[in-house]
């Protein structure tokens, strides 16, 4: 098989991620620090921990979107989110 660069391969997960952080977790948690690179390890860090969803259409990150709209997807994201947030507060990278 050979890959094109009409071809873009997506983890759906990180727009899931970094939505349900600033919708569920900025709002509702106040951060030790609140830097862009702390903000940016906590995103990285939960999605080395959840696991990825790969699609290479709108269609089938659409399709991945919609499970996170079940409850207990959103809650285990927004489980993961916490405890990345516990790990940077505890050891920033700066």
């Amino acid at each position: 098989m050979e890959l094109t660069q009409d071809k873009t391969i997506l983890n759906a997960m990180e727009p899931i991620v970094i939505n349900i952080f600033e919708e569920h977790v900025l709002p509702n948690r106040t951060l030790k620090c609140d830097c862009n690179k702390c903000k940016l390890d906590i995103i990285l860090l939960t999605l080395n921990r959840v696991q990825p969803h790969y699609t290479s259409t709108q269609v089938g990150e659409a399709y991945i979107k919609a499970l996170y709209m079940n409850s207990q997807m959103l809650s285990d994201v927004i489980q993961e989110l916490a405890r990345s947030v516990l790990i940077v507060e505890q050891n920033p990278n700066h």
